[in-house]
């Protein structure tokens, strides 16, 4: 199978200049003085989609997520403006439109064949797309405030953070477990852009017993962080909320747990760009008597036995899971670094005679990562199996490839390639296991197994920036 030609679009560059760009924008906009709407003859003004007749309301529903006042930082890196007024829109009209043309704002990898499927979707309707785009071509003019829709004079529908005692925000509520580095992280003048994986501790006796996870949060410590991808907490992207299970769902910690982040550092270099970053991830536990129906479990589906020949525009390479009784699926997220290029993960059931594509990524792109979260549990029946397929570019065509003279094979260094699709699962007999008594023994069992292989693992990591004289990082 043949894949489309990457998108060279700028991605991370492009969001790292958005700032700049949107200021630029807004500067000349401003230097013409006065409101941007275009000098024209009365008919051809009232053709063009206003600010209040349209635009406004296609701004709260597809961008008010990041691109509104104190915006949450949930991946770290926040939206550089805020888009929900007039007065905000029209200054970056122009750019709007370019990011909207390109396909690069909102951020979304799922193909739109997905659309209804996921949770916290971000796909952008045609009609929202030509209405912003003729908007800003048309001179960005503001139009009446009554025609605006009924639903654009409502409060914004998103949460609000909450306030823990030690003064930090939280946005699924106050943790009960919070987690962090040993000591904070130092990203020193000369990083640009580093990706260390690193441990998160448990504080001294903060967890005396396994408890039963409802929701994970990560909070970035520092507007550096372009996104995170945690082994026990989850994604962590620019607009992505705490990952909260359904109710009734949960996953085991245990008592011990070997809790690790992979965390996505980019900055400028230069004198005064050091950054220290304390991020920390946050737990909240069910409560005593409630009932644990669905054990969640995690698998990250790893293929480590390919190389990708150097110059490759299109190399494919293939897993996949085979599954003995029947489970209720949660959520994919694909894991691939610089090279990835695009990934389908298909359903093969024994009822049907053909395969069901779960999961499309036409154009996979490392800096925004995401763990897709079905709007409902899917069952998959027993003697089902799952295939998931990589494409990777390894050729000069792809302009984020750091070196493509050389081979490359599966590592966890950024240089070199992955092959993952992680998934959360439930096994789907109900298991009615009350919080607070005893845990069933092969919970306790897989769990511990679990951390034990994160253990033994942890010795391949990237340990050091290649720029800062900071040994050791991995072992805080």
């Amino acid at each position: 199978m043949s894949v489309p030609p990457r998108s060279l679009v700028p991605r991370l560059s492009a969001l790292l200049l958005a700032g700049a760009w949107l200021a630029t924008d807004a500067a000349a906009q401003d230097a013409g003085g006065g409101a941007v709407v275009a000098a024209d003859t009365g008919a051809a003004v009232a053709a063009v989609p206003t600010y209040y007749g349209a635009v406004q309301d296609a701004l709260r529903r597809n961008c008010a997520g990041c691109h509104r006042p104190n915006a949450p930082d949930l991946g770290g890196m926040t939206a550089p403006m805020s888009l929900m007024t007039y007065q905000d829109a029209r200054r970056y009209a122009s750019r709007i439109a370019d990011v909207v043309n390109s396909g690069y704002m909102p951020p979304w990898g799922a193909d739109a064949q997905h659309v209804g499927v996921f949770k916290d979707e971000r796909y952008l309707s045609d009609e929202d797309e030509q209405a912003l785009v003729a908007w800003a071509e048309g001179g960005a003019p503001m139009g009446d405030p009554a025609e605006a829709p009924a639903a654009a004079d409502r409060p914004l529908a998103v949460a609000e953070p909450v306030e823990a005692p030690d003064g930090s925000m939280w946005w699924m509520g106050v943790p009960d477990l919070v987690v962090g580095f040993k000591e904070p992280i130092v990203v020193c003048e000369a990083v640009e852009d580093w990706q260390p994986q690193v441990r998160l501790h448990v504080p001294d006796g903060a967890l005396t017993e396994p408890k039963w996870i409802r929701g994970m949060e990560i909070r970035p410590g520092s507007n550096i962080v372009h996104h995170t991808v945690s082994s026990h907490l989850g994604v962590g992207v620019p607009g992505r909320g705490p990952f909260v299970f359904p109710k009734g769902w949960g996953i085991l910690l245990t008592e011990d747990p070997f809790i690790t982040i992979s965390m996505h550092y980019h900055k400028e270099t230069g004198p005064g760009t050091e950054v220290v970053d304390d991020t920390k991830g946050g737990f909240a536990f069910y409560e005593d008597g409630e009932v644990i129906d669905y054990v969640v479990e995690t698998d990250i589906q790893a293929f480590t036995d390919f190389t990708i020949p150097a110059g490759h525009p299109n190399y494919e390479v293939r897993n996949q899971t085979h599954f003995e009784e029947d489970i209720y699926l949660l959520s994919m997220g694909p894991h691939a670094h610089f090279r990835g290029k695009a990934v389908k993960i298909e359903l093969e059931r024994p009822d049907r005679p053909f395969r069901e594509t779960l999961l499309w990524v036409p154009d996979y792109d490392f800096n925004w990562q995401f763990q897709y979260e079905l709007e409902e549990p899917y069952l998959i029946p027993a003697g089902s199996t799952m295939h998931v397929t990589w494409w990777y570019d390894n050729s000069a065509d792809n302009p984020f490839n750091p070196d493509p003279t050389v081979d490359v094979s599966y590592g966890p260094a950024t240089t070199d390639e992955m092959m993952n699709a992680r998934i959360y699962y439930a096994k789907a007999e109900p298991r009615g296991i009350v919080v607070g008594q005893d845990i069933p023994e092969d919970i306790l069992t897989i769990s511990r197994q679990g951390e034990e292989r994160a253990r033994r693992v942890a010795s391949e990591w990237e340990v050091d920036s290649p720029a800062c004289p900071v040994p050791g990082v991995a072992s805080r």
